[in-house]
Protein backbone atom coordinates (compact mmCIF):
# COMPACT_ATOMS: atom_id res chain seq x y z
CA UNK A 1 0.00 0.00 0.00
CA UNK A 2 1.61 3.15 -1.54
CA UNK A 3 0.85 6.58 0.55
CA UNK A 4 2.02 9.53 -1.35
CA UNK A 5 0.63 12.45 -0.33
CA UNK A 6 1.04 16.18 0.54
CA UNK A 7 1.76 17.05 3.64
CA UNK A 8 1.13 20.67 4.62
CA UNK A 9 2.92 22.00 1.97
CA UNK A 10 5.53 19.51 0.94
CA UNK A 11 4.90 18.00 -2.81
CA UNK A 12 4.75 14.34 -3.00
CA UNK A 13 6.93 13.74 0.44
CA UNK A 14 7.21 9.72 0.69
CA UNK A 15 8.00 8.11 4.41
CA UNK A 16 10.41 5.47 4.85
CA UNK A 17 11.88 3.32 7.93
CA UNK A 18 15.34 2.48 8.67
CA UNK A 19 14.93 -1.37 9.26
CA UNK A 20 15.73 -2.85 12.92
CA UNK A 21 16.18 -6.35 12.22
CA UNK A 22 17.79 -6.87 15.55
CA UNK A 23 13.93 -6.80 16.69
CA UNK A 24 13.68 -9.85 15.17
CA UNK A 25 16.92 -11.87 15.53
CA UNK A 26 16.11 -14.26 18.42
CA UNK A 27 18.71 -14.55 21.31
CA UNK A 28 21.64 -17.05 20.40
CA UNK A 29 22.22 -19.33 23.31
CA UNK A 30 25.76 -21.57 23.44
CA UNK A 31 28.48 -19.46 20.88
CA UNK A 32 29.29 -16.79 22.38
CA UNK A 33 30.37 -15.25 18.13
CA UNK A 34 28.94 -16.12 15.23
CA UNK A 35 30.80 -15.95 12.07
CA UNK A 36 30.27 -13.09 9.26
CA UNK A 37 28.19 -15.59 7.37
CA UNK A 38 26.16 -16.66 10.01
CA UNK A 39 25.20 -13.26 11.23
CA UNK A 40 24.13 -12.51 8.23
CA UNK A 41 21.96 -15.59 7.02
CA UNK A 42 20.54 -14.81 10.37
CA UNK A 43 19.40 -11.11 9.35
CA UNK A 44 18.57 -12.54 5.95
CA UNK A 45 15.84 -14.60 7.72
CA UNK A 46 14.31 -11.80 9.73
CA UNK A 47 13.77 -9.44 6.28
CA UNK A 48 10.05 -10.91 5.28
CA UNK A 49 8.68 -10.05 9.03
CA UNK A 50 10.45 -6.87 9.28
CA UNK A 51 9.29 -5.64 5.54
CA UNK A 52 5.58 -6.51 6.53
CA UNK A 53 5.84 -4.52 9.69
CA UNK A 54 7.03 -1.69 7.67
CA UNK A 55 4.22 -2.31 4.47
CA UNK A 56 1.70 -2.73 7.49
CA UNK A 57 2.62 0.79 8.91
CA UNK A 58 1.96 2.69 5.79
CA UNK A 59 6.20 3.02 4.96
CA UNK A 60 5.93 3.93 1.34
CA UNK A 61 9.78 2.50 1.17
CA UNK A 62 12.40 0.89 3.27
CA UNK A 63 15.61 2.00 4.30
CA UNK A 64 18.88 -1.10 5.11
CA UNK A 65 22.28 -0.70 6.10
CA UNK A 66 24.57 -2.01 3.09
CA UNK A 67 25.98 -4.66 4.77
CA UNK A 68 22.37 -6.01 3.72
CA UNK A 69 23.70 -6.67 -0.47
CA UNK A 70 26.76 -8.30 0.99
CA UNK A 71 29.12 -5.98 -0.80
CA UNK A 72 32.01 -8.39 0.50
CA UNK A 73 30.21 -11.92 0.25
CA UNK A 74 29.46 -14.29 -2.87
CA UNK A 75 26.76 -13.60 -5.04
CA UNK A 76 24.87 -16.16 -3.77
CA UNK A 77 24.37 -14.72 -0.11
CA UNK A 78 23.47 -11.27 -2.05
CA UNK A 79 20.71 -13.32 -3.79
CA UNK A 80 19.33 -14.85 -0.88
CA UNK A 81 18.21 -11.48 0.98
CA UNK A 82 16.64 -10.24 -3.09
CA UNK A 83 14.63 -12.79 -2.34
CA UNK A 84 13.94 -12.01 1.11
CA UNK A 85 12.54 -9.27 -0.38
CA UNK A 86 10.39 -10.09 -3.26
CA UNK A 87 7.42 -11.01 -1.11
CA UNK A 88 6.99 -6.90 -0.25
CA UNK A 89 4.99 -4.34 -1.71
CA UNK A 90 7.44 -2.44 -0.53
CA UNK A 91 11.33 -1.01 -2.27
CA UNK A 92 14.35 -0.94 -0.57
CA UNK A 93 14.96 2.51 -2.23
CA UNK A 94 17.52 3.84 0.25
CA UNK A 95 20.62 2.01 2.02
CA UNK A 96 22.68 3.46 4.79
CA UNK A 97 25.78 2.65 6.85
CA UNK A 98 27.87 2.97 3.00
CA UNK A 99 31.21 1.72 4.77
CA UNK A 100 32.33 -0.35 7.33
CA UNK A 101 34.66 0.99 10.45
CA UNK A 102 37.65 -1.31 9.25
CA UNK A 103 37.75 0.01 5.88
CA UNK A 104 39.63 2.98 6.35
CA UNK A 105 38.89 5.62 3.94
CA UNK A 106 41.73 8.01 5.24
CA UNK A 107 45.24 7.38 6.46
CA UNK A 108 47.90 6.02 5.80
CA UNK A 109 45.51 2.33 6.16
CA UNK A 110 43.35 3.38 2.98
CA UNK A 111 43.47 0.17 1.15
CA UNK A 112 42.03 1.35 -2.32
CA UNK A 113 42.12 -1.36 -4.24
CA UNK A 114 39.62 -2.98 -1.52
CA UNK A 115 37.50 0.10 -1.59
CA UNK A 116 37.30 0.64 -5.25
CA UNK A 117 36.04 -3.36 -4.78
CA UNK A 118 33.89 -2.76 -2.52
CA UNK A 119 32.09 0.09 -4.18
CA UNK A 120 31.87 -1.50 -6.99
CA UNK A 121 29.62 -4.01 -5.65
CA UNK A 122 27.53 -1.80 -3.63
CA UNK A 123 26.47 -0.06 -6.02
CA UNK A 124 25.08 -3.20 -8.87
CA UNK A 125 23.37 -4.77 -5.77
CA UNK A 126 22.57 -1.47 -4.23
CA UNK A 127 20.45 -0.77 -8.22
CA UNK A 128 19.42 -4.64 -8.29
CA UNK A 129 16.42 -4.65 -5.30
CA UNK A 130 15.77 -0.90 -6.91
CA UNK A 131 17.81 1.25 -4.68
CA UNK A 132 17.84 4.68 -5.65
CA UNK A 133 20.48 6.39 -2.48
CA UNK A 134 22.91 5.20 -0.75
CA UNK A 135 23.77 7.17 2.57
CA UNK A 136 27.59 7.69 3.21
CA UNK A 137 27.89 8.21 6.78
CA UNK A 138 30.31 6.09 8.00
CA UNK A 139 31.89 7.77 10.87
CA UNK A 140 34.61 5.29 11.96
CA UNK A 141 35.83 4.63 8.31
CA UNK A 142 36.45 8.35 7.50
CA UNK A 143 36.88 9.84 10.47
CA UNK A 144 40.29 11.40 10.45
CA UNK A 145 43.31 9.75 12.46
CA UNK A 146 45.04 11.61 15.23
CA UNK A 147 47.83 13.15 13.55
CA UNK A 148 47.19 12.73 10.04
CA UNK A 149 46.77 15.41 7.89
CA UNK A 150 43.49 17.30 7.64
CA UNK A 151 43.82 18.60 4.04
CA UNK A 152 45.09 15.30 2.88
CA UNK A 153 42.51 13.24 4.37
CA UNK A 154 39.85 15.79 3.14
CA UNK A 155 41.19 15.31 -0.43
CA UNK A 156 41.12 11.34 0.14
CA UNK A 157 37.49 11.31 1.04
CA UNK A 158 36.95 14.07 -2.19
CA UNK A 159 38.65 10.71 -4.87
CA UNK A 160 36.53 8.22 -2.49
CA UNK A 161 33.19 10.37 -3.32
CA UNK A 162 34.03 10.80 -6.67
CA UNK A 163 34.79 6.82 -7.07
CA UNK A 164 31.46 6.34 -5.16
CA UNK A 165 30.07 8.86 -7.70
CA UNK A 166 30.95 6.96 -11.01
CA UNK A 167 29.54 3.84 -9.97
CA UNK A 168 26.15 5.26 -8.65
CA UNK A 169 25.98 7.36 -11.68
CA UNK A 170 26.33 4.03 -13.41
CA UNK A 171 23.63 2.33 -11.58
CA UNK A 172 20.67 5.00 -11.37
CA UNK A 173 21.96 5.84 -7.74
CA UNK A 174 22.83 8.86 -5.85
CA UNK A 175 25.12 8.82 -3.06
CA UNK A 176 24.01 11.28 0.08
CA UNK A 177 26.75 12.34 2.75
CA UNK A 178 25.46 12.06 6.15
CA UNK A 179 26.73 14.77 8.46
CA UNK A 180 27.66 13.36 11.66
CA UNK A 181 27.74 14.89 15.40
CA UNK A 182 31.17 14.74 16.32
CA UNK A 183 30.92 11.85 18.96
CA UNK A 184 30.74 9.88 15.85
CA UNK A 185 33.06 11.61 12.99
CA UNK A 186 35.95 14.24 13.40
CA UNK A 187 34.71 15.49 9.84
CA UNK A 188 31.97 16.88 7.61
CA UNK A 189 29.61 17.32 11.13
CA UNK A 190 27.40 19.76 10.05
CA UNK A 191 24.89 20.12 7.07
CA UNK A 192 26.91 23.54 6.36
CA UNK A 193 29.93 21.52 6.07
CA UNK A 194 28.30 18.81 4.30
CA UNK A 195 26.77 20.98 1.51
CA UNK A 196 30.41 22.48 0.82
CA UNK A 197 32.33 19.56 1.09
CA UNK A 198 29.72 18.27 -1.86
CA UNK A 199 30.47 21.58 -3.74
CA UNK A 200 34.07 20.55 -3.67
CA UNK A 201 33.46 17.15 -4.56
CA UNK A 202 31.52 18.67 -7.41
CA UNK A 203 29.58 15.50 -9.03
CA UNK A 204 25.53 15.54 -10.03
CA UNK A 205 25.10 12.50 -7.93
CA UNK A 206 27.03 12.99 -4.74
CA UNK A 207 24.32 15.52 -2.70
CA UNK A 208 23.92 15.95 0.89
CA UNK A 209 21.50 14.66 3.90
CA UNK A 210 20.18 16.47 6.74
CA UNK A 211 19.67 13.80 10.27
CA UNK A 212 17.35 15.57 12.70
CA UNK A 213 19.69 13.66 15.30
CA UNK A 214 22.87 14.76 14.51
CA UNK A 215 22.12 18.39 14.21
CA UNK A 216 19.97 18.45 18.04
CA UNK A 217 23.39 17.28 18.88
CA UNK A 218 25.39 19.94 17.46
CA UNK A 219 22.84 22.38 18.12
CA UNK A 220 22.71 23.24 14.25
CA UNK A 221 20.20 25.71 13.33
CA UNK A 222 17.76 24.10 10.91
CA UNK A 223 17.93 26.86 8.23
CA UNK A 224 20.91 25.43 7.27
CA UNK A 225 18.66 22.85 5.50
CA UNK A 226 16.86 25.55 3.60
CA UNK A 227 20.31 27.39 2.88
CA UNK A 228 21.28 23.75 1.21
CA UNK A 229 18.26 23.70 -1.44
CA UNK A 230 18.66 21.13 -4.38
CA UNK A 231 21.95 20.09 -2.70
CA UNK A 232 19.57 18.37 0.23
CA UNK A 233 18.55 14.89 -1.08
CA UNK A 234 17.47 12.71 2.00
CA UNK A 235 16.40 13.41 5.49
CA UNK A 236 16.76 11.04 8.78
CA UNK A 237 14.07 11.76 11.82
CA UNK A 238 14.25 10.58 15.04
CA UNK A 239 12.99 12.57 18.78
CA UNK A 240 14.07 13.15 21.88
CA UNK A 241 16.65 10.18 23.31
CA UNK A 242 16.59 9.42 19.77
CA UNK A 243 13.47 7.77 19.59
CA UNK A 244 10.77 7.16 17.32
CA UNK A 245 8.93 10.46 16.11
CA UNK A 246 5.98 11.85 17.91
CA UNK A 247 7.20 9.82 21.49
CA UNK A 248 9.34 13.31 22.32
CA UNK A 249 9.03 17.06 22.12
CA UNK A 250 11.40 17.98 19.24
CA UNK A 251 10.80 20.95 17.19
CA UNK A 252 9.08 19.24 14.49
CA UNK A 253 7.37 22.20 12.95
CA UNK A 254 10.10 24.36 12.87
CA UNK A 255 12.02 21.47 10.99
CA UNK A 256 9.56 20.88 8.66
CA UNK A 257 8.91 24.70 8.07
CA UNK A 258 12.89 24.80 7.23
CA UNK A 259 12.76 21.52 5.23
CA UNK A 260 9.67 23.31 3.16
CA UNK A 261 11.20 26.66 2.78
CA UNK A 262 13.87 24.80 1.11
CA UNK A 263 11.32 23.52 -1.59
CA UNK A 264 12.34 19.76 0.14
CA UNK A 265 9.52 17.42 -1.49
CA UNK A 266 11.76 13.89 -0.98
CA UNK A 267 12.38 11.23 0.97
CA UNK A 268 11.92 11.42 4.95
CA UNK A 269 13.22 8.04 6.66
CA UNK A 270 13.20 7.31 10.26
CA UNK A 271 16.32 6.34 12.01
CA UNK A 272 16.12 5.59 15.75
CA UNK A 273 16.06 4.01 18.50
CA UNK A 274 13.25 1.46 19.04
CA UNK A 275 12.02 -0.01 21.97
CA UNK A 276 9.04 -1.87 20.61
CA UNK A 277 9.83 -2.14 16.70
CA UNK A 278 6.43 -3.48 15.45
CA UNK A 279 4.38 -1.06 17.48
CA UNK A 280 6.18 1.80 17.04
CA UNK A 281 6.39 2.21 13.16
CA UNK A 282 2.78 2.79 12.68
CA UNK A 283 2.50 5.51 15.21
CA UNK A 284 6.11 7.36 14.06
CA UNK A 285 4.29 7.29 10.26
CA UNK A 286 0.89 8.69 11.65
CA UNK A 287 3.03 11.13 12.79
CA UNK A 288 5.36 12.41 10.49
CA UNK A 289 2.11 12.80 8.13
CA UNK A 290 0.18 14.72 10.22
CA UNK A 291 2.74 17.45 11.77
Amino acid sequence: MIHQIIVKGFQAMRFGCCVALASFVPPTSGAKQLDAGARYEQSVAQVPAAMDVLEQAGCDFAEFGVGMVAPELPDEAFERFQRALESSGLVAECFNSYIPPDIKLVGHQRDWQRIEQYVRVSAERVAAVGGKVIVFGSGGARSIPDGFDRAVAEDQLIAFCRLAAEHAQNHGIRIAIEPLNTKESNVLTSVEEGVAFVKRVDRPDVKVLADFYHMMEEDEPFSHMTDAGEELIHVHVADTGRLYPGSGDWDYPGFYAALRDGRYDSRISVECNWKDFRNEVAPAMTFLRES
